[in-house]
């Protein structure tokens, strides 16, 4: 990529890239077992979720959300799905969903600074939710453990981008929504 290309042009070549990598079989294979040996290391720690939602209220708690350009695409490719939603998922069912199908893009979050696909207080897309979600408890006592296992699982994440020839970015979840939804649908831009 050249000095000359666009902002946009460049950025969307890029989310394209991603999507493309999120939807080859052995990529998305690898993000499961990476989050599903994630959610069975934070299950044995035992932290309780309130339910509370305000952890995905950014703004109002204080904090970021920080995922990989490669997390982006894979959650909007399952978003575009419907793989996330639905109870059975722990979400709420289509909560995720724009009107009439699609994904939701920071700009239609219920609240400013929010997560856009929490609904009524809960997440809509839990099952497919990014990494630092399925770390992150407001439980007293759950902050030792977590920046540990974290930086853990980022490294190994970080070494799937490597191993499939991935760029890595790292980017707020917010931010890189709003850029990946101006690459356009399914990263066409």
């Amino acid at each position: 990529m050249g000095q000359g290309e666009t902002e946009r042009g460049g950025a969307g070549a890029q989310w394209r890239a991603w999507r493309d990598a999120a939807a080859r079989p052995g990529v998305d294979d690898k993000l499961r077992e990476l989050y599903a040996e994630l959610d069975a290391s934070v299950a044995a720690r035992g932290p309780t979720c309130w339910a509370s939602g305000e952890c995905c209220r950014f703004e109002a708690y204080g904090h970021r959300l920080y995922v990989t350009g490669l997390e982006i695409a894979w959650f909007l490719g399952q978003v575009e799905r419907g793989a996330g939603t639905g109870a059975e998922a722990g979400g709420n069912r289509g909560g995720g969903r724009a009107e009439g199908g699609g994904v939701r893009l920071p700009q239609f979050a219920e609240e400013a600074g929010s997560c856009p696909y929490q609904v009524g207080g809960r997440c809509g897309e839990h099952g497919v939710r990014p990494m630092g979600c399925r770390v992150f408890f407001c439980q007293a006592g759950t902050e030792a453990w977590q920046q540990a296992l974290y930086e853990d699982f980022l490294g190994r994440l970080r070494g799937l981008h490597e191993a499939e020839g991935v760029a890595y970015r790292y980017m707020d979840w917010i931010a890189g929504l709003n850029e990946a939804g101006g690459a356009g649908p399914r990263g066409g831009g």
